[in-house]
């Protein structure tokens, strides 16, 4: 067993840190670790879901958040939506660039709000509003707003979620969308041509760039309405909120690549 244990420490299957809590709900394990100067949220005790430098809860940790942020030089916005919450890393983040943001949080599990909340810093204002909720159900209701950005993050413990690139889910956030509006989607590959996502994504959205960052995330932006500027003006944009973000992240900006036809 001994020599299993290693194995298995060597593909690095088992998280490193000590867990401080573990709850479980009807979809499995929510677990809090501390490692060293971060906090980190897992579901099933080994992909990291979230992670927070504990001495600056604000400051974005994983490069493919920091990439869906690079989304708020496109337009201008004032009231957001995130799909799928996590440990909170884009809640915080948002908030703290901008307290005046009406941001709208909608979570499945409502133990991984409440553990954000006990672990995680979630932040607390009468201009945040978190709801226990299908993602899906929540961008079909008719009485959900239009957003000028949305976030989606949406994933389980072993794999994102395959709404994401479903027509229909991408359908509904249009029809959430103002003109100017951007979705911004954590996706786990590029869009292959000819695939049913890259078709949908031409046929609903009038600008479409994506940048892949180093763990291999792909961020995609989804524009609603067209927009003059060239893929260059969109990194110098990108690259402002980056450097509100920290020193030294320029590439992330220099990835921005439009989703060709």
């Amino acid at each position: 067993m001994a020599l299993i244990g290693d194995f298995l420490k060597g593909l690095r299957l088992i998280p490193q840190g000590n867990i401080i809590l573990q709850v479980t709900d009807d979809y499995g394990d929510i677990i809090v670790a501390d490692s060293g100067e971060y906090r980190i949220l897992r579901f099933e005790g080994i992909n990291e879901q979230s992670k927070m430098l504990k001495s600056d809860v604000n400051s974005p940790v994983h490069n493919y958040i920091r990439a869906m942020l690079m989304a708020t030089a496109f337009t201008s916005p004032h009231n957001i939506l995130i799909l799928g919450l996590g440990g909170g890393a884009l809640v915080r983040t948002l908030h703290a660039l901008d307290v005046g943001l009406t941001i709208d949080v909608v979570e499945l599990r409502a133990g991984v709000l409440s553990v954000a909340r006990d672990c995680f810093s979630l932040p607390v204002s009468d201009n945040i509003s978190y709801y226990i909720e299908d993602a899906d159900y929540y961008v079909r209701k008719a009485s959900t707003p239009n957003y000028d950005l949305i976030f989606s993050d949406l994933y389980s413990a072993f794999s994102m979620d395959p709404l994401q690139g479903s027509e229909i889910f991408l359908r509904s956030c249009l029809n959430k969308m103002r003109d100017n509006s951007w979705l911004v989607l954590n996706y786990h590959e590029i869009p292959r041509a000819e695939s049913s996502l890259y078709y949908a994504l031409h046929r609903l959205f009038d600008e479409v760039l994506y940048c892949r960052v180093p763990s291999g995330n792909v961020v995609i932006y989804a524009a609603k309405r067209p927009a003059s500027y060239t893929t260059n003006e969109r990194r110098t944009q990108a690259k402002r909120i980056l450097d509100k973000l920290g020193s030294g992240l320029e590439y992330l900006s220099k990835n921005i690549t439009p989703l060709t036809h």
